[in-house]
């Protein structure tokens, strides 16, 4: 599963443009794509007519639940495209979370999970660098950058691959980055030299299709369908469809993340089968415990063992399907799993770790 992250801090770019009509083309080419939308504007959602529908939840339960599944969120849209709509309510979710741990990774500890249910996950983010920018990367492998052909989109592509820099110097956690020119009149002196100098500076990085600029994709908005719902709109159409097809091309260059190492770095235990392993990475500790749910939060506790090996406390445990709140005992204290971005509170207002099964 490929997850791409269609970003850029600076508005009227034609970023929602480019994330809705990709995720359309990838269907047309017969790939199981999910659209999650990550803007507060809901603008993606919007271009596909789906905050009209009924919703359960958005992308801001998703944040913000750690119960709150992908397939809660889904909408079908068609047979190869599903979306998980935003809403305005999402531009708060930057204050609620704000001190919780592992904030920068919600996005990501959920799209894990859904490892081989889609070809491809398209993430259209808000136009600026924040927390909801930051999930989108660090849940994706691969950025699109649109750019459109002004002075100011191309000062600000430099700043904005300063900003994945510093997040793959930060987090090691690296991303591959495209650059699309979108929204260009092509008959212009002017957007002609726009483009000789995006090859000039990130000639690696520049994608060979551009974008057209039309009328029709306000059209295609208004009328809450893709441009491959828009009559006499080929030009546009190919286009969409040899950016999907550049994109595929490009697969052998993209580094796949190992699914089962970030499930086990964002969700604490492993789970296959049934059994879930617990493991809690306290060197220096002389006694762990495990306890929770599944033992009646026994004071006593599962005793777990020290690997000789690489020196993580382990214990594996038997659990039928569904919700688990469980600690960890550490020389008498009792503390959540640090390695498990999923908790809730507990009636004495402590974390509690949550593991799903």
């Amino acid at each position: 599963m490929r997850i791409i992250a269609v970003i850029n801090q600076k508005g009227g770019c034609g970023k929602t443009t480019v994330a809705v009509n990709l995720a359309a083309a990838l269907g047309e080419l017969e790939k199981k794509v999910l659209l999650v939308d990550m803007d507060p504007q809901s603008h993606a959602s919007l271009s596909l007519d789906i905050t009209g529908r009924v919703v359960d939840h958005t992308t801001y339960d998703l944040l913000r639940d750690p119960r709150v599944m992908v397939e809660d969120a889904t909408c079908r849209y068609d047979d190869h495209l599903d979306v998980i709509p935003s809403s305005p309510v999402l531009g708060a979710v930057e204050q609620e979370l704000a001190g919780k741990d592992a904030r920068e990774t919600r996005l990501a500890s959920k799209l894990v999970r859904i490892e081989d249910r889609y070809d491809y996950v398209i993430i259209d983010s808000p136009p600026n660098v924040g927390l909801l920018t930051f999930n989108a990367l660090m849940a994706a492998g691969e950025v699109v950058i649109p750019v459109d052909p002004s002075y100011f989109s191309l000062q600000g592509v430099g700043n904005l691959l300063e900003t994945v820099e510093l997040l793959e110097n930060e987090t090691k956690h690296r991303v591959t980055v495209s650059i699309l020119v979108n929204n260009i009149e092509k008959r212009t002196n002017f957007s002609r030299d726009i483009v000789q100098e995006l090859e000039r500076l990130y000639g690696a990085e520049l994608m060979e299709v551009t974008i057209s600029h039309s009328v029709k994709y306000k059209v295609a908005a208004l009328r809450g369908v893709p441009i491959f719902g828009i009559p006499r709109s080929d030009r546009l159409r190919w286009e969409f469809l040899t950016l999907a097809r550049e994109l595929e091309d490009r697969s052998s260059l993209i580094e796949t993340a190992d699914m089962g190492e970030w499930m086990e770095k964002l969700h604490g235990p492993r789970v296959a089968s049934g059994r879930a392993i617990f493991s809690l990475d306290v060197p220096a500790a002389g006694s762990v415990y495990l306890t929770g749910e599944f033992n009646n939060w026994s004071r006593d506790g599962i005793r777990m063992e020290k690997d000789d090996d690489d020196g993580l406390w382990k214990i594996a445990v038997d659990l039928d399907p569904g919700e688990y709140e469980y600690r960890y005992i550490v020389d008498g204290v009792w503390i959540k799993d640090p390695r498990n971005v999923d908790s809730v509170l507990n009636e004495f207002g402590q974390e509690n770790s949550l593991l799903i099964v």
